[in-house]
């Protein structure tokens, strides 16, 4: 398992465990102490009923009603406990309260009394017996005591006593709530922080900045970044050193080749100046000027080919805004000359790009098509719709579906031997594909045997 996901694990098992132990212990608490107050008030309540009866038995065993009254009123202002006595036919004698209606004993229930604090402490105090109900016989009579506590009394007793339990428990909840949101916002920043880096990078900043978090695994992922970024930056300035190189290699290489085939061609000319040349000779001198002018296209390709890897490479690419329609005529004018090539064009179209580059590509369409297609039919398409569409089409031979995927490799040659009568140097389409994906367009080929060919480039 990764330390990321152990991290979150570690975090979310400890506050669950830390919020039962909490919640549990409140609990547990709450339970206690509730249950000692209550029996508490029990233990209070026998002794006041031990009290209360001796205190009524002695009044009435004297039939000294009015010092009872008294002693009845002295208990009027007592919130916590209360008394009634009844005859044996369960009429009410004197009471705390000053209630003088009759009520059966057997119906006398705390439950009833009306209080809205907690229903959740009512409830729990309907079973808990907080009154007693005795029968007492004084001079021969029989008499019902009741006494007692109220339940609302003890309820704000109980919740009093409860309130640092409360307020403690509802501030450990906040707590936590706070330290929750605190780790989610500071592991959030961090990461947000450390994604728009690692977006800056992707785009090729390699120079951007890394804060390193205070957090030991974003601290550690940061690290991470941070050397992988040294590393691809490293390597990156290898590889443009390299192909800094190769491509001053390659341009040396066909500039000094260059030299030797004009020198040839000249000494060719000169020497079939000489009328004394017969008729081997001039075809020998003839295959030979073929020859230095197929290396002399090579050569010009290759050189083609390393400028636009080398432009590849340029963050800042010389893009300029030019029309469309000129560069395409202009690549008419110089290919097809002798051919006569439709093109057709529903508007006026201004596009950003390399301009000589793009004639290059339709150039070297253009010269495709006319060299292998067997046909004279050949047609330029400029469409502007949602993208624009340039289309090269020719309705000649056509290419067999097993060469379409590899005929913008370089030197690949559907037909070698006919390739090689014509002139081409298996580059043409490879340069293409290069100056199309300079541009960060799309080329895509169509073809059916004996009926057409079809190069659109999307832009």
């Amino acid at each position: 398992m990764k330390k990321r996901d152990l991290f979150w694990l570690n975090r979310v098992l400890i506050i669950l465990f830390t919020g039962l132990i909490f919640v549990g212990i409140s609990i547990f608490n709450i339970v206690q102490f509730n249950n000692t107050y209550i029996q508490e008030e029990k233990n209070e309540l026998e002794i006041y009923r031990k009290q209360v009866e001796f205190a009524v038995s002695t009044l009435i065993n004297n039939n000294d009603i009015e010092q009872l009254k008294k002693y009845v009123f002295l208990f009027k202002d007592d919130k916590e406990f209360s008394f009634r006595l009844f005859d044996k036919n369960k009429n009410l004698v004197v009471s705390t309260s000053g209630n003088k209606k009759s009520i059966k004993a057997n119906d006398i229930r705390i439950g009833k009394n009306k209080f809205d604090i907690w229903d959740l402490y009512k409830h729990s105090f309907e079973d808990k017996n907080l009154e007693k109900i005795t029968g007492l016989t004084i001079n021969n009579k029989k008499y019902y005591l009741e006494v007692s506590i109220s339940q609302e009394f003890v309820i704000s007793s109980i919740i009093k006593a409860q309130e640092n339990i409360i307020i403690l428990f509802i501030f450990g909840i906040l707590c936590l709530i706070l330290a929750l949101i605190h780790i989610f916002y500071s592991i959030r920043n961090s990461f947000n922080t450390l994604e728009d880096s690692a977006i800056k990078i992707a785009g090729g900043e390699f120079d951007t900045v890394i804060e390193q978090p205070k957090n030991n695994l974003l601290n550690e992922l940061s690290l991470a970044i941070i050397r992988m970024t040294n590393k691809l930056k490293n390597q990156i300035e290898r590889l443009t050193q390299l192909e800094k190189y190769r491509s001053e290699f390659v341009s040396n290489i066909t500039h000094e080749i260059k030299t030797p085939i004009t020198a040839i061609n000249s000494a060719v000319e000169l020497v079939e100046e000489n009328s004394e040349t017969n008729d081997l000779q001039k075809e020998c001198f003839n295959i030979i000027k073929t020859q230095t002018a197929t290396i002399n296209n090579l050569v010009g390709d290759m050189l083609a080919l390393s400028e636009i890897d080398l432009e590849k490479t340029n963050e800042h690419k010389n893009f300029k805004v030019f029309n469309l329609n000129n560069a395409v005529q202009e690549a008419i004018n110089n290919v097809a000359v002798g051919y006569d090539i439709k093109f057709n064009s529903n508007d006026t179209i201004e596009i950003l790009g390399i301009e000589n580059l793009v004639i290059t590509a339709i150039s070297n369409l253009l010269s495709n098509a006319i060299r292998y297609s067997g046909c004279n039919n050949i047609e330029v398409n400029l469409i502007q719709d949602k993208n624009i569409i340039l289309e090269v089409k020719d309705y000649g031979i056509g290419i067999s579906e097993e060469h379409l995927p590899r005929i913008f490799e370089r030197f690949y040659r559907v037909d070698k031997t006919r390739s090689r009568q014509n002139g081409g140097t298996g580059l043409g389409l490879a340069i293409v594909k290069h100056i199309v994906e300079l541009h960060n367009w799309k080329i895509e080929v169509k073809s059916e045997v004996n009926r057409y060919t079809s190069f659109k480039i999307i832009m």
